[in-house]
């Protein structure tokens, strides 16, 4: 009878070992299981708007990072203005392409390349160093 109950109850604790093992294995994380289901970052999470060329939304985010880095004094007075006189030309070729109510694949493209280069001064000039403190 003892034995018996012995072999129940081990029986009993191997059987919830391999449970957990497998649940354990099973679990998805997310890290790399949502990697082909992700949006681009530039692209607007509205519905509406999905798979257009939207510019501005990216303007509109990279806007907020500027104000970030400007909240955060990671980004100088002089950071801050070149950055804004680089949002402007972007705007002016935003502009000019949507002008005659149609932006050409070309157009796209120097407008994609403009607002990269400003994605990675916006990078560059939060890392490198140079705070604001109170000078705002």
């Amino acid at each position: 009878m003892k034995n018996s109950l012995l072999k129940k109850a081990f029986f009993f604790a191997a059987t919830l070992v391999i449970g957990s093992v497998t649940a354990a294995q099973a679990q998805s994380y997310g890290r790399y299981d949502d990697r082909y289901d992700r949006r681009d970052r530039y692209e607007d999470r509205r519905s509406e708007s999905r798979g257009r060329f939207n510019p501005e939304f990216r303007q509109q985010q990279q806007n907020r990072r500027i104000e970030q880095g400007i909240r955060s004094g990671q980004l100088s007075r002089r950071e801050v203005r070149n950055l804004k006189r680089m949002q402007a030309d972007a705007d002016r070729a935003i502009w000019s392409a949507r002008a005659n109510g149609y932006s050409s694949p070309r157009e796209r493209l120097i407008i994609n390349d403009l607002q990269d280069r400003i994605d990675r001064a916006i990078t560059w000039e939060k890392r490198d160093g140079q705070r604001g403190y109170d000078r705002w």
